[in-house]
C-alpha cells in the first residue's frame, strides 16, 4: 500500500497538490536604439527566465494601455518598433502571463525609450595584418551613423596591445602605426561616437602576425636566341613556408606562351615558357615583373615583386633535331639512316647540316647511314653529333646514340651466406634490379632464382630437379627457391626505369607469372614478391653447400593479331595488338634457337609472334663469381651471442617519443663486417604534406643513419662545416632540417657524416654487415581496402583509470562480444591521421556530442581526439543496425532518433589545424556493435498487447530496453515522455582507447648498439660443457665428409679461442689443435697425428682449454 501511494504521489502529486508557474518579464531597462531592419529598429523583450514545473510553457505579452504595438506576443522574446517621433523620454509597461493550462503567473517590465536615439558606432570588421608588409593600418569608422541624423564626433583608442601610435584619433578614419613585435599579437581598438548626449563604443581586433614577407626572385637578367625561353620563380620563397601564388606581368609587349593549360593561366604559374618574337631588327630588351603573394589561413597577405630583363636576339637560333636514340637488333644485321629533317629555323630560313661520326669524320648532308662495325660482339654503341647552321651563322647541336645489340639478361647479384647450426641464411643485393635491357632499353627485371648444390656447383639438384623439354633434352634445373615481383609491383612497374616514374610514363599494366610462353618448361613467376634472403633449414652440420643466385627478366611479350568482322559479316580486318610492356614495338628474331644446359643447340623454331624468351644471368661457377658462395653449417662460437631475430628492439631501440608504428626488419649478411664498436642512430626525415594536419610530417620519408657517441651526438661531421651566412634560403632550410644537424658556437652548420640514406619500404644495401628495411604500416598512396583503420593496440580502463582485469576482458570480448573499429572517411586519408581516440562510455545517452544542424540525438559514449585533446562531434545515420535506409524502427531501429547497436557513426566535427587554420573535419566513421543472443531477442520481444511495469526488459529495434514505469501499448522510443530507456552492455565510465597504426613521422628515431651482434661473453665451465665431437664414434666406412684422400671429424660448440689436445688413453699426445675464430665454433681434425700419420682405431681423450683457463675433458672413439 505504501509503495502504491508513493507512486501516486510521484506521478500525480503535482496535479493533486498544485503546480508552479513562474513568470519573469526581465529587468526594467532603458533603450536608445535597437536592431536595425531596413530604416526601422526592433527592440526585444526577454521572458526566457520564466518556467513551469510540468507541461509546455505558454507566453502571453501585452502592452499595458496598448501604448505600443507588440509583435510575436506569444513568444518568449517579443519585439516592437522603436518610436522615432518621441519628443521626450517615455516609459512603456509590458505584462507577461506564463501558464501551462493548469497554473499561471504574471510579471511586468518597464522599458524607458529615449527620445534622442543613440548613434551606431561601426569600427569595422576584425582584420589580420602582417609585420612583413603592414607598417600601419587604417582604422575606418565611416560606416558609423546616427538614426536621427545628428552630427557625430569620434574617438579612437588602443585598449589592448603593446605600443604603437594612432594618428587622427578624433576622425572617423584614423591611422595606427604598429610597434615592432617578436611574436604574433592582437591589438584591440575602441571607437566611441558621440551625438552630444550619448557616447556609444564599438571595438575591432587586428591580429598582427609576426611573419616575414615573401621574397620574389625573378632570376638574373639573361640573353637568349632560343625559340622559347623560361621565366622561373623557383628561387622565390617564404621563410614561414606559407603558400605562395605567382603572377608574371610583361611590361613592354604582349607575348605568346607555350600554352598549357591556357595562355591566360600560364602567367599565373611559377614557371612560364615564353615564345620569342621572330620579327626583330635588333637585339631587344623586354622587362617582366614577378609578383609573389603569400596566403595564410586562406587569406592573402603580403605581396613582393621583382624584375627581370630578357634580351632577345634579332636572329633566333636554329633547332637541331637528331632524333631519338636508335636501337637495332644484332640479329637483324642491318644498317640505319639518321635523318635531320625535323631540324628547323624559327625564322624560316634554310639550314646547312653536318653529321659528325664517332671517329670525327663529317658528312655534309641531312642524312647519314650508320653501319655496325663490330657485328660479332653482343653490344656496340655509336654516338653521332648533328650540327645545323642558319644563314647568319647561328649554330645548334644535338646528338643521338645508335645501339646494335642482342637481348641481354640482368647482371647477377652479389651473394652472401651466414651459416649456423642446421641452418644457412643466403642473401643477395638488389644490384640486378637496376638492369636495363641493352637492346630494348626496357627495365625488364622480373625476379631471382636461387640454386643449391652439394657437389661444389657441378650439379644444381638431383634428378628430380632436372628440366627436360618435350624432346627429352636436358634444358635446365628447377630452382631451389624463386622470388618475383608481386602483382602490384609488376602492374605498376615503369617501362624505362626501375625507379619511380611520373604519372604519364608508360607502365607494364600487367602481371608477369606462370610459364614462359616461349620457354614453357620454365616458370617466370608466381607473384610472390621480391625477397633478398632465404633461410635454408634443410641442411646438416658439417656438409658443404654451394649456392648461386641468378637474376632474370620478363622476356619480350609477343604481339597478337586481332581480327574484326565487318558489319556484313563477309570480310575481316586485321589489327596488330602490341603488349603494353613493349611500347616501342620491338620484335624478336625470325627464328628462335634453343639450347640444352651444355650449350648445345637442340632445336630452332619459327618465331611467328615476334616475342623472345626470358633471360637469366649465368650461374656462378667459382668463388671468383659474385653470385657464387660455399658454406659449411655448424655451431657458432659458444661464448658469443646474437639477439633473438624476433626481438627487433634489441637491435633497433625505439625512442620514447616515436609516433610511427610501421615494421622494422633486418638480417645479418656478413658477420665478419659487423662493426661491434659502433653506436648508430636511425632517424626519419619527412616533409609536411599540403593537406596534412599541422605537425604531422610524413611525406617522402627517408631513413638517415649516422654514428653517435655515448651522449647521443654525431660522432663525425662533414668537413668542412657550412658557413651559414653563405647559404641561400633553400640551402639553409634544407641543411638545418637534416637529422643530427646543428649550429656550433662559431655560427657554422655541422652536418653528420651519413653512413646511409635509405628510402622507406626498400631493403638497404649491406651496412656494417647487416641489411634492414623500415616500412610504413600504412601506404602513403591511399587507404587500405576496405578502409579500416589498423589498431596496433587497445587500452580499456575503468572509470577510476584502473586497467581491466582478465574477467572484465572476458566479459567485454567473449560474453558481450563488443566490437569497435573505425574506417577512414572519403578524402580524409591525405590528412595523415596519426591520431588516437578515446571513447568514454555512459549508461544512458548523453547529448553533448550531437551536431545542432543534425538534431539532438544522444549517444551513450563520448569521443575525444587525444592528439588535439578536443571532443569530436558526431552524428548517426539512423539507418538501423544493418545501415540500410528504411523505415522500420521495430525490426531494425531505423529512423528512431537514437543510436542503435551497429549503426554507423559519422565523426563529422573533428577539429584539427591544417595550414594554420582550425577546422572541423570529417575524418572517420566509427562502428560499435555487440551481440544480443537470438533466444533473448525472441523471449523478450516487445508485444503491443502486453502491459509492462517498472524494470521490465524488452527487445525492440535491435536493442534492449528497460521500463521506468507503466507502459500500455507504447513501444520503446527516444521521446522525452517515453517510459523506456535503452540498456547497454557496459556499466558506464569505461574508457576505450583506439591506438591506431600510424605513419612514421619526421624525427622518429632508433638507436642501434652494434655490440649486441656477436657480443663476446666470458667463457664459463657451463660454456665448455656444450662441446661435442661429431661423429662419435667415428666409423671409417661412414663416408662422413670423406674423400679418397682425406677424412675429417669436428669439435663443435667451441669458444672463440681455445686449445684442443688429443691424447691416447695412455696419455700420449696425438695432436694439438689451436682454434681461433671470431664466430665459428667448429674445429675440423683430419684424423692424423702431429707426425702426419693416420690414427689407429681406439678410444681417445680430448682436453679443451679456453684462454681464461676453463677446461673440458671428453672422449671419443675411432672404429674401423
Amino acid at each position: 500500500m505504501k509503495k502504491s501511494f508513493l507512486f501516486l504521489l510521484l506521478f500525480f502529486g503535482p496535479y493533486l497538490y498544485g503546480q508552479n508557474c513562474n513568470s519573469n518579464a526581465g529587468e526594467n531597462m532603458e533603450v536608445c536604439g535597437g536592431l536595425k531592419v531596413g530604416s526601422r529598429y526592433k527592440v526585444f523583450l526577454d521572458g526566457s527566465g520564466s518556467n513551469v514545473d510540468v507541461g509546455t510553457i505558454e507566453y502571453e505579452w501585452v502592452s499595458v494601455g496598448d501604448a505600443i504595438n507588440l509583435r510575436d506576443d506569444d513568444e518568449s522574446d517579443p519585439w516592437f518598433y522603436y518610436p522615432t517621433d518621441l519628443t521626450q523620454d517615455t516609459d512603456y509597461t509590458f505584462e507577461l502571463t506564463v501558464s501551462n493550462g493548469t497554473c499561471e503567473d504574471v510579471s511586468t517590465v518597464v522599458v524607458t525609450v529615449k527620445a534622442n536615439m543613440c548613434p551606431f558606432p561601426d569600427a569595422g570588421d576584425d582584420l589580420v595584418a602582417s609585420n612583413g608588409c603592414d607598417v600601419s593600418i587604417s582604422l575606418d569608422g565611416s560606416d558609423s551613423s546616427d538614426p536621427q541624423g545628428d552630427d557625430l564626433s569620434y574617438t579612437w583608442e588602443l585598449i589592448e596591445g603593446t605600443g604603437g601610435s594612432i594618428a587622427n584619433a578624433s576622425s572617423s578614419i584614423a591611422t595606427f602605426t604598429f610597434p615592432g613585435i617578436s611574436q604574433t599579437e592582437d591589438f584591440i581598438f575602441s571607437l566611441s561616437v558621440n551625438d552630444g548626449e550619448h557616447i556609444i563604443s564599438d571595438t575591432m581586433v587586428v591580429s598582427y602576425l609576426n611573419n616575414s614577407a615573401p621574397v620574389a626572385d625573378a632570376g638574373q637578367n639573361f640573353n637568349t636566341c632560343n625559340e622559347y625561353f623560361l621565366l622561373t620563380a623557383s628561387n622565390s620563397y617564404d621563410e614561414e613556408w606559407n603558400s605562395l601564388t605567382y603572377k608574371w606581368i610583361s611590361l613592354d609587349s604582349s607575348f605568346e606562351t607555350y600554352a598549357d593549360p591556357s595562355p591566360k593561366d600560364q602567367w599565373n604559374l611559377k614557371n612560364v615558357m615564353i615564345k620569342s618574337p621572330t620579327n626583330l631588327d635588333v637585339d631587344t630588351d623586354y622587362a617582366f615583373r614577378l609578383e609573389v603573394t603569400e596566403t595564410i589561413s586562406g587569406e592573402e597577405h603580403c605581396v613582393s615583386s621583382d624584375l627581370v630583363t630578357v634580351t632577345i636576339e634579332k636572329n633566333i637560333c636554329p633547332i637541331a633535331e637528331a632524333g631519338k636514340d636508335q636501337r637495332i637488333p644484332k640479329f637483324d644485321n642491318r644498317s640505319i639512316v639518321l635523318n635531320a629533317a625535323n631540324s628547323r629555323d624559327p625564322d624560316g630560313v634554310e639550314l646547312s647540316y653536318v653529321w659528325i661520326a664517332p671517329n670525327g669524320s663529317e658528312v655534309n648532308n641531312s642524312l647519314i647511314t650508320v653501319e655496325d662495325l663490330d657485328k660479332n660482339s653482343r653490344y656496340t654503341k655509336y654516338n653521332y653529333k648533328l650540327k645545323v647552321t642558319d644563314i647568319e651563322g647561328a649554330i645548334s647541336e644535338d646528338s643521338v646514340q645508335v645501339i646494335f645489340s642482342d637481348f641481354s639478361a640482368p647482371d647477377a647479384p652479389e651473394v652472401f651466406a651466414v651459416a649456423n647450426h642446421n641452418r644457412v641464411l643466403v642473401s643477395w643485393d638488389a644490384s640486378s634490379e637496376s638492369a636495363i635491357d641493352s637492346l630494348t632499353g626496357y627495365a625488364d627485371f622480373e625476379g631471382y632464382k636461387l640454386y643449391r648444390s652439394t657437389d661444389g656447383g657441378l650439379t644444381w639438384g638431383g634428378n628430380e630437379d632436372k628440366l627436360f623439354d618435350f624432346d627429352g633434352n636436358f634444358v635446365g634445373w628447377v630452382p631451389y627457391a624463386q622470388f618475383d615481383l608481386s602483382y602490384a609491383e609488376d602492374y605498376n612497374h615503369c617501362i624505362y626505369t626501375n625507379e619511380d616514374c611520373g604519372s604519364e610514363e608508360p607502365r607494364r599494366n600487367t602481371s608477369i607469372y606462370g610459364l614462359d610462353p616461349l620457354a614453357p618448361r620454365f616458370i617466370i613467376g608466381t607473384n610472390s614478391g621480391i625477397e633478398y634472403s632465404f633461410i635454408d633449414s634443410n641442411v646438416v652440420d658439417g656438409i658443404e653447400y654451394t649456392y648461386t643466385v641468378c637474376a632474370y627478366d620478363m622476356g619480350l611479350e609477343p604481339f597478337y593479331i586481332d581480327y574484326i568482322q565487318d558489319e556484313g559479316g563477309e570480310t575481316f580486318s586485321a589489327d596488330t595488338i602490341w603488349a603494353d610492356t613493349n611500347p616501342d614495338k620491338f620484335l624478336g628474331p625470325r627464328n628462335l634457337d634453343y639450347f640444352d644446359v651444355f650449350g648445345n643447340l637442340v632445336r630452332t623454331i619459327e618465331n611467328e609472334t615476334g616475342g623472345y624468351p626470358y633471360l637469366e644471368s649465368k650461374k656462378g661457377v667459382s668463388v671468383a663469381d659474385k653470385n657464387f658462395i660455399t658454406v659449411l653449417p655448424g655451431y657458432t662460437a659458444s661464448n658469443i651471442s646474437f639477439p633473438d631475430e624476433n626481438d627487433i628492439e634489441a637491435i633497433f631501440a625505439s625512442d620514447s617519443s616515436n609516433i610511427g608504428t610501421g615494421s622494422r626488419k633486418y638480417f645479418i649478411v656478413d658477420r665478419d663486417k659487423i662493426s661491434s664498436e659502433k653506436l648508430l642512430k636511425y632517424q626519419i626525415k619527412a616533409d609536411q604534406g599540403v593537406q596534412a594536419i599541422d605537425g604531422i610530417a610524413v611525406e617522402n620519408p627517408e631513413l638517415y643513419v649516422y654514428e653517435i657517441n655515448q651522449d647521443g651526438l654525431p660522432q663525425n661531421y662533414q668537413d668542412p662545416p657550412y658557413d651559414i651566412d653563405l647559404l641561400n634560403f633553400f640551402e639553409k632550410d634544407s641543411l638545418t632540417k637534416l637529422p643530427g644537424a646543428s649550429i656550433n658556437d662559431f655560427g657554422e652548420l655541422n652536418v653528420p657524416e651519413y653512413q646511409l640514406v635509405q628510402p622507406l619500404g626498400k631493403w638497404s644495401n649491406m651496412m656494417d654487415g647487416i641489411r634492414f628495411k623500415f616500412d610504413n604500416g600504412l601506404s602513403l598512396d591511399g587507404p587500405p581496402s576496405p578502409p579500416i583503420v589498423p589498431q596496433i593496440d587497445i587500452v580499456i580502463t575503468n572509470s577510476d583509470g584502473s586497467a581491466f582485469d582478465s574477467l572484465q576482458y572476458v566479459q567485454w570480448y567473449f560474453i558481450d562480444f563488443i566490437q569497435i573499429y573505425m574506417e577512414y572517411a572519403d578524402n580524409a586519408y591525405e590528412r595523415r591521421l596519426n591520431m588516437d581516440y578515446e571513447i568514454e562510455f555512459f549508461s544512458e545517452p548523453v547529448g553533448d556530442q550531437s551536431i545542432p544542424d543534425f538534431g539532438n540525438m544522444g549517444f551513450p559514449f563520448r569521443i575525444t581526439n587525444l592528439y588535439t585533446g578536443k571532443k569530436v562531434d558526431i552524428i548517426c545515420t539512423d539507418y538501423g543496425s544493418n545501415n540500410e535506409a528504411g523505415d522500420n524502427a521495430e525490426s531494425d531501429g531505423d529512423l528512431d532518433n537514437i543510436w542503435t547497436r551497429g549503426e554507423e557513426i559519422l565523426m563529422l566535427a573533428d577539429t584539427v589545424s591544417i595550414n594554420g587554420e582550425e577546422k572541423a573535419q570529417y575524418n572517420f566513421n566509427l562502428f560499435i556493435n555487440y551481440s544480443i543472443f537470438e533466444p533473448i531477442q525472441n523471449r523478450l520481444a516487445w508485444k503491443s498487447n502486453r502491459e509492462y511495469t517498472e524494470k521490465d526488459t524488452v527487445f525492440y529495434g535491435q536493442m534492449l530496453w528497460a521500463s521506468l514505469g507503466i507502459s500500455n501499448d507504447q513501444p520503446p522510443s527516444s521521446d522525452e515522455d517515453s517510459p523506456w530507456r535503452p540498456i547497454y552492455p557496459w556499466k558506464g565510465g569505461e574508457k576505450y582507447t583506439i591506438q591506431a597504426g600510424k605513419f612514421f613521422e619526421n624525427g622518429d628515431n632508433w638507436t642501434s648498439d652494434m655490440s649486441v651482434l656477436g657480443k663476446v661473453l666470458t667463457v664459463e665451465e657451463a660454456t665448455l660443457d656444450e662441446i661435442k665431437v661429431v661423429p662419435n664414434p667415428y666409423v671409417v666406412r661412414s663416408r662422413f665428409n670423406e674423400s679418397p684422400t682425406s677424412r675429417k671429424m669436428r669439435f663443435t660448440n667451441l669458444p672463440q679461442d681455445c686449445r684442443i689436445t688429443i691424447f691416447t688413453v695412455t696419455g700420449e699426445v696425438v695432436r694439438v689443435l689451436d682454434h681461433s675464430s671470431q664466430f665459428d665454433g667448429n674445429e675440423w681434425w683430419d684424423l692424423r697425428t702431429g707426425n702426419n700419420q693416420e690414427v689407429a682405431p681406439g678410444l681417445y681423450i680430448y682436453h679443451v682449454e679456453s684462454q681464461n683457463g676453463k677446461e673440458k675433458v671428453g672422449k671419443f672413439a675411432v672404429i674401423r
